[in-house]
């Protein structure tokens, strides 16, 4: 038996992991799913609801359609923005009248892959393969998948209306932070694995070497026979406590999937998240430690129709969302190489992103070639030319370069050359030498206000205004990066900042502030001696109703609670019965009554 100790993960300083979700600290209502933020108390992340095309005039939809001249053949590429739905208003109002001081902010997802779901009369390459996202945000994921002949045709009858349409899944993952527990866990991961692939359903990948399973049956089998399973729990597990058992399964399986696990699409036709675990041929001792901090994936999927609001444009105006084109014919000796991809949105003069192609001499062309070019917003495609270089098929190598200038200096951050095979390449965000940190401002709220902020990144900083006309901002993630933000109002001169840095990507509304929506107030009255009792009226900063209440000596305390419509109007003022209205204030307050009216 092979002794293997490890401990899941090196304890790192929280600051690190500073506004990420937190697992440990999680409410579900009847409706919704919340998160809370690590580190950050006043805050919580709400789980979307569901995924569909973005809603956008004009929509982020197309199907360009390609004849090669020199090829002799047709091709195209398939491009559309996905946008993540979250609850209504009412729904986070209900949230806010049982947490009056948490701020709600969207969930930051991390984007995995696409797929189709083609109807089986289709026989198309489509329903086998997997698509990568090409850059996704807070809410919004984008993707550009490149077609055959084949399934060119069965998209475009698919917007013209003449096919069956077909739907397709997107499987994301929630990173957060996993809980912190004080115990650790002992097992033979093979003993762990023969136990699970027997009790739980799963398939064996087509290589045999990992186990697909249902994250949430998984997570409920653990819950339901975890004494059973072959796990050495020290200290032991508490007898009556279901909460704690359950925070204990999700943990484990957390550092299970770190040690063992691989993304894994499910199946197009539902959306139950799926993950794969290692298969594990040899014996061995494994230990957790569940006290330490680590970051965890887990998975989330939506099943969409990516086609039905394109189909209702196609009926009265197709050109507008089937492009069709002709490539020139190559001149003798040329090879040709696109490079298709989403650029970061939201990045100023101090930040570039370029991607340099380099095709290596070969016996026609003796010379190594080496091409760049800037990856640009306003476009998705790059065409690179070269003079063709051997008599067979060869590799080209790419590399992306993030620039960015910092106390006068530019810097660089590249990723390895990777080479490829193909005539056609689409970057995604793997391919990206760094993440970034992206900050929106919500549609609503900039009718009200604008944000104004500071990126911090490895030491220096970087201002940045979003506005209704640029409501994007981006900037790459340099050691540690985060951003201090303020909101500053439109009709006056009101400044509410966020009471935390932004560390994630996000959107940034009005339910981003804990003061909006419903708030509450202790409110304490000291009576003097002689008088028995006294009424006070309360009203909120925005006027919308007078709130009186009398207070005694026995009973000197009330919770005013009130709704507050703007974050820059977020106080309430009180008055003696027949006395003036105090200035604005917030938060509890403690009256000393002295009787005057």
């Amino acid at each position: 038996m092979k002794i293997i100790k490890i401990i899941s993960t090196q304890r790192v300083s929280n600051i690190m992991y500073q506004g990420y979700p937190d697992f440990q600290n999680m409410i579900t209502t009847a409706t919704q799913r919340f998160i809370g933020s690590y580190l950050q108390n006043d805050a919580y992340y709400l789980y979307p609801e569901s995924l569909g095309i973005q809603a956008a005039d004009p929509l982020p939809f197309s199907l360009d359609i390609v004849r090669s001249s020199s090829a002799d053949s047709i091709y195209g590429w398939l491009n559309f923005t996905t946008e993540l739905q979250y609850a209504s208003g009412e729904s986070l109002a209900e949230f806010k009248q049982q947490h009056p001081d948490k701020a709600v902010n969207i969930l930051p997802l991390v984007a995995g892959s696409l797929g189709f779901d083609v109807p089986v009369e289709y026989h198309s390459a489509l329903r086998e393969q997997s698509f990568d996202a090409t850059w996704y945000s807070a809410q919004y994921i984008q993707f550009i998948i490149l077609l055959n002949s084949d399934s060119t045709q069965l998209i475009e009858n698919t917007l013209l209306d003449k096919t069956v349409g077909f739907n397709a899944r997107v499987d994301g993952f929630v990173q957060g932070v996993s809980p912190r527990l004080p115990y650790s866990v002992e097992f033979d991961p093979h003993a762990l694995m023969l136990t699970l692939t027997r009790d739980v359903p799963g398939k064996p990948t087509a290589d045999g070497s990992q186990v697909e399973f249902s994250y949430d049956q998984l997570t409920q089998y653990l819950y339901q026979n975890i004494r059973l399973l072959p796990l050495t729990v020290s200290p032991a597990l508490p007898d009556n406590d279901p909460a704690a058992i359950r925070l204990f399964c999700q943990a484990f399986l957390d550092r299970l999937y770190e040690q063992t696990g691989s993304p894994c699409a499910g199946p197009a036709n539902n959306n139950t998240p799926m993950i794969c675990l290692q298969a594990q041929p040899q014996s061995g001792r494994v230990i957790f430690n569940l006290d330490t901090e680590m970051l965890a994936l887990r998975p989330l999927s939506f099943l969409l129709d990516p086609f039905a609001a394109a189909q209702q444009i196609a009926k009265t105006a197709p050109d507008t969302i089937i492009h069709r084109s002709t490539t020139p014919p190559l001149p003798e000796g040329k090879r040709a190489i696109d490079v298709f991809y989403t650029a970061p949105t939201g990045l100023d003069s101090s930040v570039s992103v370029d991607i340099q192609l380099t095709l290596p001499a070969g016996d026609i062309y003796p010379q190594k070639q080496t091409q760049t070019q800037i990856l640009t917003p306003d476009q998705s495609r790059l065409s690179f030319s070269f003079f063709t270089s051997s008599l067979a098929a060869s590799p080209f190598f790419y590399q992306i370069r993030v620039n960015y200038s910092q106390g006068g200096k530019w810097h660089r951050r590249e990723s390895d050359a990777l080479p490829c095979n193909d005539a056609f390449l689409v970057l995604d965000p793997a391919a990206l030498p760094c993440q970034f940190l992206t900050i929106s401002l919500d549609e609503g709220f900039a009718l009200q206000s604008t944000l104004h902020g500071t990126c911090h990144s490895d030491g220096w900083s970087q201002d940045f205004a979003l506005t209704a006309k640029t409501p994007v901002f981006s900037y790459p993630v340099i050691g540690n990066t985060f951003a201090d933000v303020e909101a500053r109002e439109l009709s006056g001169s009101g400044v509410v900042p966020l009471p935390a840095p932004v560390t994630l990507t996000t959107t940034i509304g009005a339910y981003s502030f804990p003061q909006f929506g419903s708030q509450q107030a202790r409110i304490t009255v000291n009576l003097p001696e002689g008088i028995t009792a006294a009424t006070f009226e309360f009203e909120p900063q925005i006027p919308i109703h007078i709130t009186p209440r009398s207070f005694t000596h026995q009973q000197n305390t009330f919770d005013y609670k009130w709704t507050v419509t703007s974050v820059f109007a977020c106080g309430y003022r009180y008055r003696s019965e027949g006395g003036t209205w105090s200035a604005v204030v917030t938060g509890d307050q403690t009256i000393d009554y002295k009787g005057e009216k």
